[in-house]
């Protein structure tokens, strides 16, 4: 298989085509984007948790961990309550790395104002790098119609005619934000420290996800899904099957902070391909009262373009005009990995030496 997230054709194939349980209670059926799960109780109330996975050797890896995961939760409007993470390291790692790595998921737990429930760690030789996953988990206060699979096509059929997608956030800074965090020493080379100092400041421009929350507040048939991997494009295509769509979006409407500008075009990066934990896209009829919304909690919010009951995925950039690819391998993954072939290539220089 190829590198990255297996494909929508491979899930179906090899994942869908195994499942053959299923219990009236469960609130979210098998997909291949969807990141949560949950059920509902006897006494009627809805549990929900997610589960995301970030792989990296940065201290904070960690923490985009539990962003991620709880991020996930937001946009199908659920608060976490609290996280739980397990630590992943490779042979030779040093217990420095376990120590920072815990203290990231502390801190995004903090901020986030949930309960760290509980961290792991251990040690295997089948990772070349740290794996951390994070679970979040919290209560669904009542049910949307665009929190719950079988009920979205109804939902967005009556709707498509008045559809816009909406970006919240900006696309690429998670990445941005990693990359700095473990490649340092080498930007130190390419960048002033002060232009440094003020991409780590970039933290503060992730969207909470108790902000995101504040979406399905202002309209309950909101459909959210937050930029993880492969990037803003590839979160579109995935809204784009969830909700049954095409749409008409342009290319300039997408924000990128400078910082990530400068830095992908340093690693020959495309930021539109790149993880964006703490950014989402909304599609919703009610627009102007979620923009409102969004700006009222200090969210930074773009209208990317319309959804339209046509097949068509149309990018717009100028006059240029492409319909949008399936999603491709995320940036990171392949950063990562040419930084690996790199340094095993420098080693064994050395060991020819």
């Amino acid at each position: 298989m190829r590198m990255g997230k297996i494909t929508q054709t491979a899930w179906q194939r090899s994942v869908r085509n195994r499942l053959h349980t299923g219990k009236e209670n469960m609130l979210f059926g098998p997909s291949p984007w969807e990141t949560c799960s949950g059920f509902v109780s006897e006494a009627g109330e809805r549990y929900v948790w997610s589960d995301a996975c970030v792989v990296g050797d940065g201290a904070r890896t960690g923490y985009y961990a539990v962003y991620h995961a709880v991020g996930e939760l937001a946009a199908r409007g659920v608060c976490a309550e609290g996280a739980a993470v397990r630590v992943l390291l490779p042979p030779g790692s040093e217990e420095e790395m376990l120590g920072g790595i815990a203290a990231g998921a502390d801190c995004a737990c903090r901020e986030l104002g949930i309960q760290a429930t509980g961290i792991q760690g251990g040690v295997s030789g089948a990772v070349l790098d740290t794996v951390v996953f994070a679970s979040a988990a919290g209560i669904m206060q009542g049910q949307t119609q665009a929190q719950t699979n079988d009920c979205v096509k109804t939902t967005y059929d009556r709707q498509r005619e008045h559809q816009e997608i909406i970006l919240c956030g900006y696309v690429g800074l998670e990445g941005t934000l990693r990359i700095v965090d473990a490649a340092r020493e080498e930007l130190e080379t390419r960048f002033v420290p002060a232009f440094l100092e003020q991409t780590e400041a970039l933290t503060k421009a992730l969207i909470r996800p108790r902000q995101i929350v504040e979406v399905f507040a202002q309209d309950e048939e909101a459909q959210v899904r937050q930029i993880g991997e492969g990037g803003v494009l590839a979160a579109l295509w995935e809204l784009a099957e969830t909700a049954h769509i095409g749409f008409e979006i342009s290319m300039p409407q997408i924000l990128l902070k400078q910082e990530t500008v400068e830095i992908c075009e340093a690693f020959r990066l495309n930021p539109y391909l790149m993880t964006s934990t703490g950014s989402y896209i909304v599609l919703t009829s009610k627009a102007e009262n979620v923009i409102r919304a969004l700006e009222q909690a200090g969210v930074r919010a773009s209208r990317l373009g319309t959804g339209n009951q046509q097949n068509a995925r149309l990018i717009r950039n100028g006059e240029d005009v492409r319909y949008l690819d399936r999603p491709a391998p995320d940036e990171m993954e392949r950063w990562r990995l040419e930084r690996r072939r790199n340094d095993d290539e420098k080693t064994e220089g050395k060991r020819g030496k």
